[in-house]
């Protein structure tokens, strides 16, 4: 899947529609944090609602595009690059 983020929109995006999203939020000296990646869901729920806040905001997930994954292997890759990309190396 070849994505993108957007100036207009928080999130990653692929053909302009929201398939995933990282927040982190610092609040009272505690850290929030959330990832959200739609691999195989229903997506009609967001048709009736402004998802982020943003109107019009069209959403995907990975089966509507073909991609078909079994949910393990999804947050086995996931888990994975996540621990490279936030890996510290000296």
């Amino acid at each position: 899947v070849v994505a993108q983020g957007r100036i207009d929109a928080p999130g990653v995006y692929v053909e302009g529609a929201k398939i995933a999203a990282l927040r982190l939020k610092i609040k009272n000296g505690h850290c929030y944090h959330g990832l959200v990646l739609n691999v195989d869901m229903d997506l009609i729920p967001f048709s009736a609602i402004n998802p982020c806040g943003y109107a019009g905001l069209a959403t995907v997930d990975m089966k509507t595009l073909g991609v078909s994954v079994p949910l393990a292997d999804v947050q086995a890759t996931l888990a994975q690059h996540l621990q490279h990309l936030l890996t510290v190396t000296q």
